[in-house]
């Protein structure tokens, strides 16, 4: 077969991959980034022209024709008389096999990118996959588009509910009442008061991080927020880059320490910390940046609390006290930093990564360049420049 010569070769949209010039061959597999087209067989477009004018002769009710398939065996077709002097063909389908299993068949390319043969299975891996295909454990950073049948509608390509409805290719993932967390930490049965009460914890819009719990064979994805790390997002930006951007690591949430400028006012009393950011880092292509939830507030809550309240509670007061508490000029600046420098290596095509955004938003930093000059074209290349190295 011709894939033989293409294993890991840079293939086009439309180029050949594979052959099957018969049923004894063994043939192929389909993966993905192909398709099957049936090679035209002159022998049956002559066969077929040759039944047609013998049933334009008049032929006998009853009468067998013999037809010749694509692989060359002869099957039955029998043409009987109806009563209203139509003729009809009466066929076993069991007996004669579908146009792609009669005939000659080749596998076409349908993205550019290499190819990968496993055995028989073909498939062409993109350079640059736009559409983000999930693996368990995944983690996402999605968008509510829809509510509705125990279960949330979340946008992989994080688009806004009105773009969703219109963008029939964009991928969505099933987040199920029973994946998420209920208020308090409480473990219980959902029930039908829990279903009513489902836009009190997620309505269309809201930002949230979740995980991948479950890959369908249909491709869709089963989401879930058991994890304590997960949930609604708030006080934050999100930025939006190529999945292929953004690779597999151990820990996709991260702290970057440290990224205030000297120029910038002290931070404020009641926000606390000292310019931290956490980062987000969706395999999706969903960036989530927002400030470092300073541990003064977390010491503030367990004093007021009883020592054996659960630790979801806990975190869901510190979430909305994080919601509710206003940012600060200096965090600002520093959120909107972080958010440039993730823009500057999309714009280069650079690989996403925590070293790689500290790199270009020190930078930034040391060479005193504002936040609004970072994405003129001339800063892009200066900052990028030691992600090149």
């Amino acid at each position: 077969m011709a894939a033989d010569s293409l294993h890991h070769h840079f293939v086009l949209p439309g180029q050949v991959l594979a052959t099957s010039m018969s049923e004894s061959e063994g043939g192929f597999l389909r993966g993905h980034g192909t398709y099957i087209e049936l090679v035209p067989d002159e022998s049956t477009d002559h066969n077929d022209d040759d039944m047609c004018d013998t049933k334009q002769q008049g032929g006998m009710a009853g009468t067998s024709k013999k037809k010749r398939s694509g692989w060359g065996t002869e099957t039955k077709s029998t043409v009987m008389q109806m009563d209203d002097g139509n003729e009809a063909e009466k066929q076993d389908e069991n007996d004669e096999p579908s146009d792609f299993q009669r005939g000659p068949q080749r596998l076409i390319a349908s993205v550019a990118g290499t190819v990968e043969r496993v055995n028989k299975l073909i498939s062409v891996i993109p350079l640059s996959p736009s559409i983000y295909t999930g693996q368990v454990g995944d983690l996402i950073v999605g968008r509510i588009v829809g509510v509705g049948g125990s279960r949330w509608k979340v946008s992989l390509t994080c688009s806004p509910p009105t773009a969703s409805a219109s963008n029939g290719s964009m991928k969505e993932g099933q987040l199920p009442l029973s994946g998420v967390n209920l208020p308090g930490g409480v473990q219980r049965i959902r029930t039908s008061e829990d279903v009513l009460a489902m836009r009190n914890l997620f309505r269309e819009g809201d930002l949230l991080t979740c995980e991948v719990q479950q890959v369908q064979k249909d491709g869709n994805l089963i989401l879930h927020t058991r994890s304590l790390r997960y949930g609604k997002l708030d006080n934050g930006v999100l930025v939006t880059v190529p999945p292929s951007l953004v690779g597999r690591r151990k820990n996709h949430f991260v702290t970057l320490k440290g990224l205030t400028s000297q120029n910038s006012d002290a931070m404020d009393t009641e926000e606390g910390g000292e310019g931290d950011v956490d980062v987000y880092l969706g395999l999706n292509g969903g960036i989530w940046i927002q400030r470092t939830i300073p541990s003064e507030w977390e010491n503030a809550i367990r004093a007021d609390q009883d020592e054996r309240a659960p630790l979801a509670e806990t975190l869901q007061k510190l979430r909305h006290r994080h919601s509710t508490t206003r940012v600060s000029p200096s965090m600002r600046e520093s959120i909107a930093r972080v958010r440039n420098s993730v823009e500057c290596l999309r714009l280069v095509h650079c690989q996403i990564t925590p070293d790689s955004i500290e790199i270009v938003a020190r930078a930034s930093v040391d060479q005193g360049v504002r936040v609004a000059d970072m994405l003129l074209p001339e800063m892009v290349i200066k900052l990028t420049e030691g992600t090149r190295r």
